[in-house]
């Protein structure tokens, strides 16, 4: 593994808040909020941490087409979408929201290649929930990673924002994805079919 890939892989760890790959854990460390003088620290932070991941924005496409279809549901602003290469995973940055309100979703290749329309959907879906209910408290280097509840929560708004039928297809690829050995993908999917 190369020194960038691995510092990118160290960076996306670090950084963001991973979605439903990561085994939900809880928070490890959290500053206060973003103050006014630390934007520009943010922003730094964050265009440092997009190019050592190889991430890129894009404009147009399937996720983007997707993004801004779940945007409007949840009468929101579109994020700024960044594609980034050899991951199957989602996320979004942490404190994006304080800098420009619309925040930022990455999402890896893989995923737009590996999930149809429909779970790409629910998929996006999710990570949207997570970005307009996270209070933007935590900074560019900050490391969360998720608990449970706060997945089933992303899920739950989700389903009741652009349905259950996404987010159910969504959790369904993810455990065809990790062949059945995602126990939380399975009892989140459990809990939406009820």
């Amino acid at each position: 593994m190369s020194v960038p890939s691995t510092m990118a892989g160290r960076i996306l760890a670090g950084i963001i808040l991973l979605g439903t790959i990561l085994a939900p854990q809880e928070i490890v460390s959290a500053a206060g909020p973003i103050s006014r003088s630390n934007i520009q620290s943010q922003t730094g932070c964050e265009a440092e941490m997009l190019g050592n991941m190889g991430a890129r924005e894009v404009f147009s496409g399937k996720a983007y087409d997707i993004l801004t279809e779940i945007a409007q549901a949840y009468g929101r602003a579109i994020p700024h979408i960044y594609i980034f290469p050899g991951s199957w995973n989602m996320a979004y940055i942490a404190g994006s929201t304080a800098v420009d309100r619309r925040g930022k979703i990455m999402v890896g290749r893989q995923a737009i290649e590996r999930f149809d329309t429909i779970a790409l959907k629910g998929f996006l879906g999710h990570e949207m929930a997570h970005l307009i209910s996270d209070s933007a408290a935590q900074g560019c280097n900050d490391y969360i990673l998720r608990d449970p509840q706060m997945e089933a929560d992303a899920d739950a708004l989700a389903a009741r924002t652009i349905g259950r039928l996404p987010v159910m297809a969504f959790l369904r690829r993810v455990l065809v994805l990790t062949d059945g050995q995602n126990r939380d993908a399975k009892r989140r999917l459990e809990v939406l079919q009820r």
